[in-house]
């Protein structure tokens, strides 16, 4: 064998053995074929559409709880309409996991369970007395969705 075929065989060893030490099991790639993020092995890719919302009991409060329902009359002061106050120093101990006056065999918020929740059904007014907030417009759809999606994350309380 001459040198120029030795180095060409040496040279196809050298670069099988590179293409085998990077080729991995599979286990890094997304569904498309292309690797993961460092530390993402759950196999989906993120392609930074996500529509996971995220709610605090605090931003409700502030742009629903307070300025429609915790308004004099309603559901603040030393005796809250229903006895729920919705002033936020005390919203959480009022309304999550706590029974409703109305229908005790709800949850005015339910964790994890929109449907079953009392408070909801009653700013969509379905299944309930009255829609609230009474003698002001409804809230919108997108208002009740931040609600829904709050509760559907565990009303976390902060």
């Amino acid at each position: 064998m001459t040198k120029i075929p030795r180095l060409v065989a040496a040279g196809m060893v050298v670069l099988t053995a590179a293409m085998l030490g990077c080729g991995g099991d599979g286990s890094t790639l997304g569904p498309d074929g292309t690797p993961l993020d460092e530390g993402d092995s759950d196999g989906i890719v993120d392609d930074g559409d996500s529509t996971a919302v995220t709610v605090s009991l605090t931003q409700l409060s502030a742009e629903i709880f307070t300025p429609k329902c915790a308004k004099a009359g309603c559901h603040t002061g030393s005796s809250p309409a229903a006895g729920m106050s919705l002033a936020s120093s005390s919203i959480a101990a009022a309304i999550i996991d706590v029974a409703s006056n109305q229908r005790p065999g709800l949850k005015r918020i339910d964790p994890n369970n929109p449907d079953g929740s009392y408070l909801i059904q009653k700013v969509r007014g379905a299944g309930a007395n009255s829609q609230m907030p009474i003698g002001d417009a409804p809230l919108s759809s997108a208002e009740i969705q931040l609600i829904v999606d709050w509760v559907t994350a565990g009303a976390p309380s902060e």
